[in-house]
């Protein structure tokens, strides 16, 4: 178990990764305006944190092991 601060947005690689999505978001935001998949984009756009990615979000948040 690995205890961390009450909220540290440093030490949480999920906000990484929501920042990589919400960047992919706002450059196909034209495309995105009129989509007739809305699912399938957000998809998309969830496909844009790779694997080597995330691991990167994990080592920078010192996680063990990564």
């Amino acid at each position: 178990i690995i205890f961390l601060p009450p909220y540290s947005p440093d030490y949480n690689p999920i906000e990484e990764a929501f920042s990589a999505i919400k960047h992919w978001i706002r450059r196909n935001y034209h495309r995105l305006i009129d989509s007739e998949t809305p699912m399938a984009d957000l998809t998309e756009a969830a496909g844009c944190v790779t694997a080597e990615m995330a691991r990167g979000y994990f080592r920078s948040a010192h996680f063990p092991g990564v």
